[in-house]
């Protein structure tokens, strides 16, 4: 007799299943373009194999039918086996598919019917106030997204760090650069010793002489740029605690650092991804400023007066 075919949940199978559209969701309710699950994804993605990165897909472009989904109809619609879609889950840091499934809801149900537009969907005959509605609002999504991707106890390890640091390099390249130069400016104001050097070779020299009572902070939305990643390699290797803040949970600089920080952004194509990661990196940075502030109020308060006093002596 031959076999059945698998049985799908619904009484489908599980070809019934592969059989469906593979692009828009049966509801019209459209891909996940925000959200938690979304920003826990795109963090993820770098690491995940074709099969994985598959389910994923999968997930994005149908999520309202998603929900009704066990881990094999997903499995069916991309082709691979439901051990792979609960491992995938688990890598974008879900327990597992029920709970990831949990997230979705939530995130459809806060997302409303006004979602964020990719910014590829703009074009040479877009209106400046499409335009400026759609950047802003993609700039918007990154920094909530921000909230889901940060580890809370990464982030203590952090600001426990820089509280009792001597000196704190902090290092980004490309458009990371601005993101660690506005830091410098701001923990020096506190009253940290910061280094921030423009060049590479200026990175690397400081690097070389940090030691155990040093920190250096590291920006990088790849996670992969080589000059930042020997920075920090360098940091690392003669004793300094390394914070490394990037978009992706699974990337070079986030396996070296001792607190990862990570703050991804939504897709928008025309190569911006990096432009609204900058803004998220900017907002932990500023988290980081405020939560050292914090530490020790008194002190705090005289830095900063005395930044104001020089603030004042330079205004017309």
């Amino acid at each position: 007799m031959a076999a059945k075919p698998a049985q799908a949940r619904g009484g489908r199978s599980a070809s019934a299943v592969a059989g469906d559209a593979k692009g828009a969701s049966p509801t019209g309710a459209g891909p996940l373009t925000s959200g938690a699950v979304l920003a826990k994804i795109q963090a993820a993605a770098p690491s995940l194999v074709p099969s994985a990165r598959r389910a994923m897909e999968v997930i994005i472009a149908n999520p309202e039918a998603v929900i009704g989904y066990a881990a094999a109809d997903v499995a069916a619609r991309a082709e691979t086996a439901a051990s792979t879609v609960v491992r995938a889950c688990q890598q974008a840091g879900f327990k597992g598919f029920q709970d990831l499934k949990l997230a979705l809801v939530r995130d459809l149900a806060a997302r409303g019917t006004d979602q964020l537009r990719y910014a590829d969907e703009l074009d040479s005959e877009s209106a400046p106030a499409e335009v400026l509605r759609t950047i802003l609002n993609a700039s918007s999504h990154a920094l909530s997204d921000a909230m889901t991707t940060v580890d809370p106890v990464a982030f203590t390890g952090a600001l426990e760090t820089l509280h009792s640091r001597d000196r704190v390099l902090l290092v980004g390249n490309g458009q990371s650069a601005a993101p660690a130069h506005d830091a410098a400016h701001r923990l020096q104001a506190l009253g940290l010793a910061t280094f921030a050097p423009a060049d590479a070779i200026g990175q690397h020299l400081v690097a070389r002489q940090l030691d155990e009572r040093a920190a250096c902070v590291a920006v990088s939305h790849t996670g992969a740029t080589r000059e930042t990643l020997l920075v920090a390699e360098t940091a690392k290797s003669r004793g300094a605690y390394v914070i490394a803040v990037t978009s992706f949970r699974r990337s070079p600089l986030a396996d070296l650092a001792d607190a990862p920080l990570v703050a991804g952004s939504p897709k928008q194509g025309f190569r911006l991804e990096a432009t609204a990661s900058r803004l998220a990196h900017l907002a932990i940075m500023d988290a980081l400023f405020v939560g050292l502030a914090l530490k020790d109020p008194k002190r705090s308060t005289a830095y900063l007066d005395a930044m104001a006093d020089v603030t004042a002596e330079h205004t017309m």
